[in-house]
């Protein structure tokens, strides 16, 4: 009988070597499984690292582009700083340095614009910051003689002089006449928002200006302006200046209308009446006076002396009517009305400074002596309206 021996725990090598084979297949894949898996976190864990990294990078420059910003905006706040304690005629480029970066200011001027831009730098990252402000300092200051309304000065023959040197500004017209034998002086420009009946723009073929020179021209020469802009007017705050002379207590404030004479030397620099003032006698001010009207009668002088920082001669709501003399060593002359010597003998009007009227300023005379010199003063204590600077845009 054939049979199969079979033997007690041998084991065949057939099966033995199928099992070897199954278990490297099997590890191999384990293995496999292991280094894919080790694979796959480590592209994450590179992953997460770059994504880590580019935020880091990207708080960085957000940190960096801010600083840059903060810095390009001090440079504005540094700009608007100096504006409003020097004024716009002060405007000029400039640097500045922080303990986290610097900044360029540069000032410019676009259609009339006033332009002011900070470009700040930090850590390599520069912004640029532009602000665009107006000035409301009131135009009317930059010239000696401003009208609301008309300037009309005529200067009659023989006897009669007339100089002034500065510019002349009239939000309606400006006449101008100089009589034969006469002598009219103008140093400087003569420009209205309606028209100038002497110069290149209105040749009237007659002796009105053949002794009125402007810059040196005569016989409607002289090259004037027409359709000009607007200017406008000072307002003070009145209440201030009030004030200014009650705390002075030295007589420099009065409650009702005066007749003065003599000389005033208020503490605070200025006198104030709450009513009129009409001279009775020669009368000198150190300083400033404000009165609802001002009347300077023939025979009498007013002599302002420059004196602090109140140097005005105010008709807060009525006019100046000069019949005598008025001089003024350096003062703003401001009527709220009229400023007038129309036909009065023997008036005589010399200022340094500015003359200015929120409507008319009309000079004409038998005998008349004019010398005016513009000088830029700006009066303490304007309004808001009429002071200082306004931001009009801002841009980053």
């Amino acid at each position: 009988m054939t049979g199969v021996n079979i033997r007690s725990g041998m084991k065949d090598p057939l099966l033995m070597n199928s099992l070897k084979r199954i278990r490297s297949s099997q590890s191999g894949m384990i293995l496999a499984l292991v280094m894919s898996f080790l694979g796959i976190m480590m592209i994450g864990v590179a992953a997460v690292t770059s994504m880590i990294q580019h935020d880091m990078r990207y708080v960085s420059t957000i940190k960096e582009i801010g600083q840059a910003r903060y810095v390009a905006e001090a440079g504005i706040h540094h700009a608007l700083a100096k504006l409003k304690t020097n004024g716009f005629s002060s405007r000029t480029d400039f640097s500045g340095t922080l303990s986290t970066g610097s900044y360029n200011v540069a000032y410019s001027t676009v259609g009339g614009r006033y332009m002011i831009t900070s470009v700040g730098t930090a850590a390599g990252r520069t912004r640029t910051v532009k602000v665009e402000v107006r000035d409301k300092t009131p135009t009317a200051l930059n010239y000696f003689s401003g009208a609301g309304n008309d300037i009309t000065i005529k200067i009659h023959t023989w006897i009669n002089v007339a100089l002034i040197t500065g510019d002349i500004h009239a939000n309606h017209n400006v006449t101008l006449d100089s009589q034969p034998h006469s002598e009219f002086v103008i140093n400087g420009e003569v420009e209205a928002c309606g028209t100038v009946t002497e110069g290149t723009r209105h040749d009237q073929s007659d002796n009105s200006d053949t002794n009125l020179y402007i810059n040196s021209l005569n016989n409607d020469q002289a090259t004037v302006y027409e359709s000009a802009n607007l200017i406008t007017f000072p307002d003070l705050d009145f209440t201030k200046y009030k004030q200014a002379a009650i705390d002075s207590d030295d007589g420099s404030y009065f409650d009702s209308s005066q007749s003065l004479s003599g000389s005033y030397s208020p503490a605070n620099g200025i006198v104030y009446v709450d009513g009129d003032v009409t001279l009775s006698d020669d009368t000198v001010i150190n300083g400033g006076l404000i009165a609802n009207t001002i009347s300077i009668p023939g025979g009498t002088t007013l002599t302002q002396v420059k004196t602090g920082i109140r140097n005005v001669v105010v008709a807060k709501s009525g006019n100046i009517q000069i019949s005598g003399r008025l001089e003024a060593e350096e003062a703003v002359i401001l009527a709220y009305q009229d400023i007038l010597t129309h036909e009065h003998w023997g008036a005589e009007v010399v200022v340094n400074g500015c003359m200015l009227a929120k409507r008319n300023i009309q000079m004409w005379n038998t005998r008349t002596e004019l010398d005016y010199t513009h000088i830029y003063i700006e009066p303490p204590d304007m309004t808001a309206e009429s002071s200082g600077i306004s931001v009009v845009s801002w841009t980053e």
